[in-house]
């Protein structure tokens, strides 16, 4: 699903007769192999310029 860095992510919904269909893209993928899924550390500390709700804004 969504690590440390990913930013974007888009998802859809398909109801079919043999039920419903969900998929989901992420930006920066994770799931990569020997990949950690999150970084370790204070909270913000890799934040570049700001930090919101404990989380660092997405690039623009």
């Amino acid at each position: 699903m969504a690590w440390a860095l990913t930013y974007k992510i888009g998802c859809a919904v398909k109801r079919c007769d043999f039920g419903t269909v969900i998929v989901c893209r992420y930006r920066p993928r994770g799931n990569i192999d020997k990949a950690q899924i999150y970084i370790v550390g204070p909270v913000c500390a890799a934040c570049k310029a700001s930090c919101m709700n404990a989380l660092c804004p997405a690039p623009n």
